[in-house]
């Protein structure tokens, strides 16, 4: 698989969590700020004096937005985006909506995507919809803004590592012109958006969404970072503990500390070898707190300049418009007219006697892997050929003749990656770097050298080879259709790409050049080719098994590791490998489109899905897209089967089966798959979900080759291949246990699922799994479901869905004779319940701890007083918790739909040798306290605007027909099929009222309800990591219980009373009565 897909590695974020015009109002601002402007029609735009015009970006076929780059007198350079066309789209939506339900335009406004920034599978099993969906065809719109500064770790003084990281959450922190400390968090979040920010090696990011009509409020406030930012001193001290926080949560990161291992390769001086995290140590040691304010001040009047900046801005506004809002702002930013940091005057920093070695390093991981790398020049300037783009698509791929799979065949690898990310830790100004990064099987690891010498076996194919053009052509096509027919992306990961794009590529190509490769020259690609040798490489192999070779210790990880020279007989052997027959270049790739025409609309194209079909094996929806335009379709198929409820067994085997099957397709499907035919078979609550999207033409080549790769699977296996892969699936499982966060989910659903099967206990069952128990146990169940369910929406008409769901019923068997078994949420016992376990890495002092409050069967309007409270939760708890009292880095409030069962919860992660589980708990209940006295006290006017925001939070147009399809599927899956939940939420909204908010609240969450359920789930790291390690895996496996329970200690002070911490949680259970099945419609 090709790197190419952006990295975070390399990355440090800062929070800033979570993800709101009326439209009528939004049209008055338009034309006021048109007519101030001029008019548009005009020969050119009326530019202010303040603004130079550059080229305009060249934009695809399928994009409708206009395009404006300015730069202003302080050398700030702006990109500006204009979605003006959805205004008419929404125009027309709305005079739909007019005629089916005569709803006011002024009523409706916009929402966010999904708003669980810290755990994005948290809630995968939660058995509920998201509580936060997007609406389909509605009218309210995400503006967006992205800064970039020109300047990032790379600038971190010698004696303060990651001072640029810790400078970027200081701007935060107030300004003269908004002084309250989180005043542009509070606007942002509430307001419906979401801001964040990251620093990478040479350019730092800020970037926020916002509803539509608060755009000018929000770019005033964002302004003000590069303005006149205040960072007071005390607000330092406390954002010291979000920076340290942010670096214990990547301490356990092997990602991140191989990359911190790997910088110590590069020549004394360079600024790749710097720790650019930033610690308490860093940040705190050496320097006192004056000193380090000042620098901090220094540091921004110095790099935070105009002439550093490219900002991205994207609205439902004409481009007048936004000349004039970001004019008015940003033209206060100052010029310091200092020379922009280069580093073209460094040397190299990877010389071949210290670069070219083998080193050997002892991850957190229970898994094997090798990592070649190769540091060439910086490819920066050849961005239209992407030389290692070319070079990557071949040593990434999957199909027939290539590395992994002659890898794979031999039960050697599992996967290969390989490439360049694209972070500026392995592309930058100074150097690029090209990797092959392998996970290893345990016999791979055994044969480690012949791995190796398959590798170099194909890149001495390649190097004679010489450059291809017809594979190059092949790669241009695929990423012009990508480019195209691209659907559009967020608003705020469009600024964010748009805006760090600008500091690499002309105006023109602001679009286009990470995107395209329209220049084909071999020259460059055979220097890049030629350069990657046996005898300039770099190896990195990490296994836990060369603990004791490794007695080196990296400074600031903690990570063991040690480097020797390449052994001469590896070298010796690499220059004279013989050919390998079963290495061969990729094959034309026959998956490639080339009719991308459109349907013709049928006469009346229902607004949601139509039920098509309803047989007695299940049921076809269908909808056919006339909004997006795109020659793309979506097939989902739902197997429904209760077979994987009735036991752990049966999960670990269905576990199993879909790593297998993943395996099995590889070679067939990976041309699909570079040809954008995107597809997934995983599991779900009730069985199986295959989905299947791509350009409508082959899709259903696509589905039908998968569909009798599942009707065959099994005929090629052999016991070699089940034994490693049955091995790596017990590592993951093994690697997910050792994660805090992920064992605190698995207990709470534990609790609350009336059928659970934790990692743990699937741990436990894949040990003793065989190839028989998959084929004969199993398999058989797949096309035997008791029904299934199909959406398939997009450029297709009702026959072609029918044939689709065809391909799908021909292949199925007779149902089981029993009925579906029911999913069910247990009723927890009045009063507050702990659930609290030892992290199973004692080297980890990292806590997760989530507080949950069960409340009661859900109805659409007790749905949404909970997002309400939600929402007005966000702000709050992160202000209090995180930033105020600096319990944790991750601290956010989240709303649970547990199988038609609602709760809210709030989960913060922590550290365990700074605050006790106990500690963050009743601090917790401290705040709810206080937050339940804040509902209650709210005035009218600020409940109906906090009411008209949850409002917009709903009517938020989809950006992608992707959003439109998932959110019908949901209602497919959990069997609902109430497609405008939306509407009817929005509604509801407008009729409940401030004193019912409140009656639900105190029932939820008042200590003092008679309904009164907490659950506390407490995952507790090491107060002393440096006197632990994590298990090895075989320690793990012979331990029954696995999960070591604790009950308080002697003295502690706790919330929960001592007896009613839960050590078993099966004997738990059993006392408690089951909520019956819950739709909620």
């Amino acid at each position: 698989m090709s790197k190419r897909l952006i990295s975070l590695a390399g990355r440090q974020f800062s929070k800033r969590v979570r993800v709101d015009s009326q439209l009528g109002k939004m049209r008055n601002l338009v034309k006021a700020a048109d007519g101030a402007m001029g008019d548009e029609t005009s020969p050119g735009p009326h530019l202010p004096a303040t603004c130079q015009l550059l080229d305009t970006p060249i934009k695809s076929r399928c994009d409708k937005k206009e395009y404006r780059v300015i730069k202003l007198e302080n050398g700030l350079t702006a990109l500006l985006v204009s979605d003006i066309n959805r205004i008419q789209q929404s125009e027309e939506e709305e005079e739909e909506d007019d005629d089916s339900d005569g709803s006011d335009e002024d009523d409706m406004e916009e929402e966010e995507s999904d708003m669980e920034t810290e755990d994005e599978d948290e809630e995968e099993e939660e058995g509920g919809k998201d509580c936060k969906q997007k609406p389909s065809d509605t009218t309210k719109y995400l503006a967006a803004a992205s800064l970039t500064v020109g300047v990032g770790s790379f600038e971190d003084p010698e004696h303060i590592p990651g001072l640029m990281h810790f400078l970027e959450h200081m701007v935060f922190m107030g300004s003269e012109k908004f002084p309250k400390e989180n005043d542009f968090d509070f606007f942002i979040t509430k307001h419906g958006g979401h801001d964040n920010a990251h620093t990478d090696m040479e350019h730092t990011t800020f970037y926020f969404e916002v509803q539509e009509r608060n755009l000018g409020g929000a770019l005033d406030r964002f302004a003000q970072f590069f303005i006149n930012p205040l960072m007071k001193q005390e607000a330092m001290e406390r954002e010291r503990e979000a920076v340290h926080s942010e670096f214990q949560m990547a301490l356990p990161e092997d990602t991140y500390r191989v990359q911190q291992i790997f910088g110590t390769f590069a020549v004394e001086g360079h600024p790749m070898g710097k720790f650019t995290w930033g610690n308490e140590a860093t940040l705190n040691t050496g320097i006192p707190d004056e000193a380090l304010h000042t620098k901090l001040h220094e540091l921004r009047l110095k790099y935070y300049s105009g002439h550093y900046m490219t900002l991205a801005v994207q609205a439902r506004l004409s481009l007048d418009a936004l000349q004039e809002l970001v004019c008015n702002i940003f033209s206060q930013v100052p010029n310091n007219k200092l020379a922009r940091p280069s580093y073209t005057h460094l040397e190299f920093p990877f010389p071949t006697d210290k670069f070219h070695c083998l080193c050997r390093v002892v991850p957190t991981k229970e898994e094997h892997n090798v990592e070649m790398k190769w540091a060439l020049p910086s490819l920066l300037s050849h961005y239209q050929t992407k030389p290692l783009h070319y070079i990557s698509h071949l040593l990434g791929h999957e199909g027939q003749g290539s590395i992994l799979s002659f890898l794979k065949k031999k039960v050697w690898a599992s996967e290969l990656y390989s490439g360049n990310d694209e972070s500026g830790f392995e592309h930058n100004s100074t150097y690029a770097i090209m990797s092959i990064s392998v996970d290893l099987t345990d016999e791979g690891f055994a044969n480690l050298e012949e791995v190796l010498c398959v590798i170099f076996q194909y890149l001495t194919m390649l190097r004679e080879a010489g450059p291809i053009e017809r594979v190059f052509r092949e790669i241009q096509q695929i990423e012009k259709l990508k480019f195209e027919y691209a659907e559009e992306m967020s608003t705020v990961e469009n600024v964010e790409n748009l805006s760090e794009a600008m500091q690499l590529y002309p105006p023109a190509h602001y679009l286009t050049g990470e995107a395209l490769q329209d220049h084909y020259d071999p020259k460059i690609i055979k220097e890049c080719l030629d350069a990657l040798l046996p005898e300039t490489c770099n190896i990195i192999i990490s296994s836990k098994t060369q603990e004791d070779l490794c007695q080196q210790t990296e400074k600031w990880f903690g990570t063991k590791y040690c480097t020797e020279e390449i052994p001469k007989a590896w070298k010796e052997r690499w220059a004279s490998l013989p050919s390998n027959p079963d290495l061969f270049i990729p094959t034309p790739n026959l998956f490639i489109p080339d009719n991308f025409d459109l349907q013709k609309p049928e006469k009346e194209v229902p607004e949601y899905p139509e039920c098509l079909v309803e047989d007695e094996r299940g049921t076809l929806w269908f909808r056919q897209d006339v909004k997006f335009q795109l020659p793309r379709t979506y097939c989902y198929v739902y197997f429904l089967s209760d077979v994987t409820i009735k036991s752990p067994r049966m999960a670990a085997l269905q576990d199993l089966f879909l790593s297998l099957f993943e395996q099995q397709v590889m070679e067939d499907l990976y041309p699909a798959n570079m040809a954008q035919y995107v597809y997934s078979f995983l599991s779900g609550n009730q069985g199986l979900l295959l989905k299947v999207n791509g350009f409508n033409q082959k899709l259903p080549q696509v589905l039908d080759l998968l569909l009798h790769h599942i009707e065959n699977f099994g005929k090629t296996l052999d016991e070699k291949t089940f034994q490693e892969m049955r091995q790596q699936h017990i590592k993951g499982y093994y690697s997910s246990v050792l994660k805090p966060d992920k064992v605190r989910n698995d207990l709470r659903l534990a609790v609350l699922q009336d059928v659970h099967w934790t990692c743990l206990q699937k741990l436990q069952e894949t040990k003793t799994a065989t190839i028989k128990d998959i084929l004969e146990e199993f398999v058989p169940h797949i096309f035997s479901p008791s029904n299934v369910r199909v959406l398939v929406q997009g450029n297709n008409t009702r026959e072609e869905a029918k044939e689709l769901y065809g391909l799908v019923k021909k292949r199925l068997r007779p149902p089981p004779e029993q009925p579906l078994m029911e999913l069910c949420t247990n009723e927890l016992a009045k009063g507050s319940w702990a659930v609290r376990a030892k992290a199973v890495n004692p080297a980890n002092t990292n806590t997760s701890i989530i507080s949950y409050y069960q409340h009661k069967q859900g109805s659409l309007k007790l749905e949404v007083m909970h997002e309400f409270i939600d929402m007005v939760m966000e702000g709050p708890v992160f202000d209090q918790l995180r930033t105020k009292e600096q319990l944790g880095y991750h601290v956010h409030c989240t709303n649970h739909n547990t199988y038609g069962i609602l709760g809210l919860s709030i989960t913060v992660n922590t550290q365990a040798n700074k605050f006790s589980a106990s500690h963050v708990d009743q601090r917790i209940d401290a705040f709810v306290e206080e937050f339940v006295r804040t509902v209650k006290n709210m005035g009218a006017a600020e409940v109906a605007e906090l009411k008209e925001t949850l409002t917009s939070m709903k009517q938020t147009i989809d950006l992608t027909l992707k959003e439109e399809v998932n959110r019908n599927w949901s209602e497919i899956v959990h069997g609902e099929y109430l497609f405008d939940r939306l509407k009817k939420q929005v509604d509801l909204i407008q009729e409940f009222t401030h004193k019912e908010v409140v009656e639900c609240l105190q029932e939820l969450m008042n200590a003092k309800s008679p309904n009164y359920k907490k659950l506390s789930v407490q995952v507790v790291g090491a107060s002393d990591p440096e006197a632990g390690a994590p298990p090895s895996l075989d320690a793990l496996l012979d331990k029954d219980g696995v999960v070591d329970y604790l009950l308080p200690e002697e003295g502690e002070e706790s919330c929960i009373p001592k007896e009613h911490f839960i050590t078993d949680i099966s004997a738990f259970k059993e006392k408690l009565k089951l909520f019956p099945p819950t739709k909620i419609m």
